[in-house]
């Protein structure tokens, strides 16, 4: 499996009059309970392709400069009658040198 730094979901619908809205949603631990809302500022839509720009992938708490992982994503799509419906859902690895830091662990860097 490729490893990446941003992650691009990129999906096609063939009419697009049959969707109210869609929403796309992000897990970082694999969980099907911790699906969370995705920052749909990172989507463009194009007639009936959609594209979403993961930029906010970060290592855990290990002290590697670089750390690989997994994130899921899945599609959910709201039609005009009101029904709610999940269209697909899939996994991605990834390899990140970004750094989440927490303002105790920059403090304790200039000690």
């Amino acid at each position: 499996m490729r490893k990446v730094h941003t992650v691009v979901v990129e999906w096609e619908v063939r009419d697009v009059s049959l969707l109210s809205s869609y929403m796309l949603e992000r897990s970082v631990n694999g969980s099907s309970s911790d699906f969370q809302n995705f920052n749909m500022a990172g989507c463009v839509q194009n007639g009936n392709r959609f594209q979403c720009t993961d930029k906010d992938l970060f290592k855990g708490s290990s002290e590697e400069t670089a750390a690989t992982g997994s994130v899921s994503y899945r599609l959910r799509v709201t039609h005009p009658d009101g029904s709610l419906h999940t269209y697909f859902q899939t996994t991605v690895e990834y390899t990140t040198n970004a750094v989440r830091r927490t303002w105790g662990s920059i403090k304790s860097m200039f000690q």
